[in-house]
C-alpha cells in the first residue's frame, strides 16, 4: 500500500513524487505513455514532444515514417503522405 500515488510523470508529477518520497512517504508514480519498446516515458508531453522544437520535429518525423512505411503491415494503405514542417 502506498501513502501517495501520483498520476503522470510530467513536470508536476515527477517533482511531486520525488518530494513525497523525500518526506518519507511510500510513493508510486504512474505513467501511461510508453516508448516503442514498451517502457514508460517520463517527463510528460512538454519534455518529450511538445515544448522543445527539436523534439516536436523528431516526433513528426517518426509519425511520417510510420504513416509511409509501417502502417502497411496493419493493412492500412496510404497513397500520398505529405510533410510540411514550415
Amino acid at each position: 500500500m502506498y501513502d501517495v500515488v501520483v498520476l503522470g510523470s510530467g513536470p508536476a508529477g515527477y517533482v511531486s513524487a520525488i518530494r513525497a518520497s523525500q518526506l518519507g512517504l511510500k510513493t508510486a508514480c504512474i505513467e501511461q505513455e510508453q516508448n516503442e519498446k514498451g517502457k514508460p516515458v517520463l517527463g510528460g508531453t512538454c519534455l518529450n514532444v511538445g515544448c522543445i522544437p527539436s523534439k516536436a520535429l523528431l516526433d513528426s518525423s517518426h509519425r511520417y515514417h510510420d504513416a509511409k512505411e509501417n502502417l502497411k503491415a496493419h493493412g492500412i494503405g496510404i497513397s500520398k503522405v505529405d510533410l510540411d514542417i514550415a
